[in-house]
């Protein structure tokens, strides 16, 4: 009797141990994201599809706004990142919303300390698509390089 009752206690602690390591192991792949990430930003992108062509000068920098393709046109827009960090870098790029099919741009940049890069955005508006605004926004997460 007594030993079933050591047993059971021993297992008890065993069930509440594994729980515990496993729900830190959850919370720590859940937030992984964010421990690794040095920094986030969202920058809107933005095309209309049209029956001619304008592209946008603009001078607000705070989006990538590709302005105004006709079907079979191409269009494009350079961002410029920099890695103002003592360490390599890793730039990713993910575009979400409605445009993101049109987008072709790299996912990966890695940029040496105290390098500067322009990153192309480019649109491919090939003839199936429909006349209107398409738009989204730019996902940049940057991360410190760990060689593998």
């Amino acid at each position: 009797m007594e030993k079933e009752k050591r047993n059971n206690k021993l297992m008890l602690f065993v069930a509440i141990f594994l729980l515990l390591i496993s729900l830190i192991a959850f919370l720590i792949s859940w937030n992984i994201d964010s421990i690794t990430s040095l920094q986030k930003q969202e920058i809107p992108v933005s095309v209309i599809i049209s029956n001619y062509s304008a592209y946008n000068i603009s001078k607000n920098q705070t989006d990538l706004n590709l302005g105004i393709l006709k079907t079979g046109v191409f269009g494009e827009r350079n961002l410029s990142i920099s890695n103002d960090y003592s360490f390599k870098s890793v730039f990713e790029f993910e575009i979400r919303g409605d445009i993101a099919p049109l987008m072709v741009y790299p996912s990966v940049v890695i940029l040496e300390p105290n390098e500067d890069r322009d990153v192309i955005f480019r649109t491919k508006v090939i003839g199936n698509e429909s006349f209107g605004q398409y738009s989204g926004v730019i996902f940049v997460k940057i991360k410190k390089f760990i060689e593998e």
